[in-house]
């Protein structure tokens, strides 16, 4: 499976992993609690460049991530729309993008080890009560690595449609990535019952 982390040595990378994931909530705590206004949009799309720039990740990889979910910022816009104001609409939406931005500047400059151990370290007093922080870990893990996986398949399957020199409608690549996300879905679960872990 792949990862998204990308080795470095800015102060971000050197963080601890439970550093990193107490500010990501913290974060998202602020943005939420924060009254809506034009102020609260623009610093919600300035704190995730800041986070790209100190962890030394280039524009070109955050514009990439933005692309990534257009579809994601016209869907939230849209319903938005229906039932709230322009501003609460943009505010909504520019909070989610914030976290979900910042979000992958922690999966960018963590190792998914790292995450893991922190959170079954969390995890651990839970065990009186029937849950199983490895389960958990190996969940996580596999969330974490499965979105690289599936960004590598729409990467794939994009440049695969283009080298055709067929021109197709923007969503025609759905349908061939839901079916090989499928695929790897079914190839690791293959995986999981052979090794003993899918009990």
């Amino acid at each position: 499976m792949i990862s998204l982390y990308l080795p470095g040595t800015s102060p971000i990378h050197r963080a601890p992993a439970w550093l990193k994931l107490l500010v990501l909530a913290l974060g998202a705590i602020v943005l939420s609690l924060l009254p809506n206004s034009w102020g609260l949009a623009a610093a919600a799309f300035l704190l995730p460049a800041l986070g790209y720039a100190a962890a030394g990740l280039s524009a070109r990889i955050m514009v990439r991530d933005l692309r990534a979910m257009l579809l994601l910022v016209v869907f939230l816009v849209g319903t938005q729309l229906i039932f709230s104001p322009p501003l609460a609409a943009v505010c909504n939406t520019a909070r989610v993008l914030a976290v979900v931005l910042l979000a992958q500047v922690l999966t960018r400059t963590t190792r998914v080890q790292d995450m893991v151990e922190v959170a079954q370290t969390c995890l651990r007093p839970l065990r009186r009560v029937g849950v199983s922080p490895t389960a958990v870990g190996l969940a996580m893990a596999l969330a974490i690595t499965s979105i690289g996986q599936v960004a590598g398949i729409v990467t794939q399957v994009r440049q695969a449609q283009r080298s055709r020199g067929v021109r197709l409608a923007p969503w025609a690549w759905v349908m061939p990535v839901l079916v090989q996300t499928l695929r790897h879905a079914d190839d690791v679960g293959d995986a999981l019952q052979a090794r003993g872990a899918a009990d």
